[in-house]
């Protein structure tokens, strides 16, 4: 072998600061997210929210304006409520924070929105209420003593 076909560029990684001079290797770098970039999502997701939150409160107040909208608002506001809160459930990444702001939001102005007929109807409905709760307590107790008497049996 010549000196002259000897080729020193093969050995010019060994010379170099970074070692990480190998062909196969990959280098993967996951992207950082700076502070601005935190800050502009945050503040995308307080907009949107206010937004979602806006739009539902007027959807409320349009309702209880015109009373000829109040069956349409009682079937179609918990079937998208339900739609969406399904989608919510089985939703992955960014789109189940998505969906759980946006039904968070309507329902809160829908809460916002009609927080007196809501408690008119707590107040008017408070011993049925809490009668309901007391047997469904009840129900509860009765079964879990069963199984548990069931399992402890042995």
């Amino acid at each position: 072998m010549l000196s002259q076909d000897f080729d020193s560029s093969e050995f010019d990684y060994l010379s170099a600061d970074n070692f990480s001079g190998s062909e196969n290797q990959v280098n993967t770098k996951t992207p950082e997210v700076t502070n601005i970039e935190r800050f502009w999502n945050l503040t995308g997701n307080w907009g949107e929210f206010g937004s979602y939150f806006g739009a539902g409160l007027s959807a409320s107040l349009i309702v209880r304006a015109i009373p000829a909208l109040i069956p349409a608002a009682v079937i179609l506001i918990p079937a998208a409520g339900l739609g969406l809160a399904l989608y919510s459930f089985s939703a992955e990444g960014s789109g189940k924070v998505r969906s759980q702001l946006i039904l968070l939001a309507v329902a809160t102005a829908m809460i916002a929105g009609n927080w007196d007929a809501w408690q008119a109807w707590i107040i008017v409905n408070s011993q049925l209420l809490i009668l309901t709760f007391a047997l469904i307590v009840a129900v509860l107790v009765f079964v879990g003593l069963q199984i548990w008497s069931k399992l402890n049996a042995n």
